[in-house]
């Protein structure tokens, strides 16, 4: 198992590699395998980048982020503005649905509410808008509501892992209870946990998702 200090000096190298990030703006503290980024950046999309970033490292069990977003000098995006460019990117994403999701912006931070089918439009939605200039951060709000309310099977759920080439899917222990899905067990990666989280988010009927999964 890789102590602390050597996962602090990874995340450091891998903060440095990755081009998007000016890594003198971050600072890096482990505890247990739970990473903290701390510092300021100039835009909601080297947050989210450096967050992705410390998930990649082997022996990552969580990140926390304490990041803040300072716009750049030369951004004079007003919330106006901010709000405009979201309806407009939402209007040319193909798997954004139409006139389903709310915006409010507040001194750049977004707010997106309301409804739609499947929980791949929901992330849809929350990724056509975090690369946009202006944007602070986001609060996704958004509800999975499928039309249909099929029960989930967690057998077809169990099949569609044991499918994957990337999944150990006998450590994966799946519950269900109404339209949420419970996930347990341990994965050898966050790529691994997060593919088993589509996974279980591509069943028709969900409308949640408890990822109780570990990061080994």
């Amino acid at each position: 198992m890789k102590s602390d200090k050597k996962i602090r000096e990874d995340v450091l190298a891998e903060l440095q590699w990755e081009p998007v990030l000016n890594a003198t703006e971050i600072g890096v503290a482990v505890h247990n395998g739970v990473v903290t980024l701390s510092g300021n950046v100039d835009s909601f999309a080297k947050k989210t980048q450096a967050e992705l970033v410390a998930k990649r490292v082997k022996g990552v069990k969580a990140v926390a982020i304490d990041i803040n977003v300072d716009r750049w000098p030369e951004d004079n995006s007003n919330d106006t503005e901010v709000a405009a460019a979201i309806i407009a990117a939402f209007r040319y994403h193909t798997l954004v649905p139409k006139d389903k999701i709310r915006v409010k912006v507040e001194n750049g931070w977004v707010t997106l509410e309301g409804a739609v089918e499947w929980q791949y439009q929901k992330k849809a939605a929350y990724d056509a808008i975090d690369l946009l200039q202006g944007v602070k951060g986001i609060s996704d709000l958004i509800a999975v509501k499928p039309v249909v309310n099929k029960a989930i099977l967690k057998d077809d759920i169990k099949r569609a892992l044991e499918r994957n080439a990337d999944i150990q899917a006998a450590n994966i222990d799946i519950q269900t209870s109404g339209n949420k899905v419970i996930l347990k067990g341990q994965a050898g990666s966050w790529h691994e946990k997060n593919i088993i989280q589509r996974a279980a988010w591509a069943s028709p009927g969900v409308t949640d998702v408890k990822d109780e999964i570990e990061v080994v």
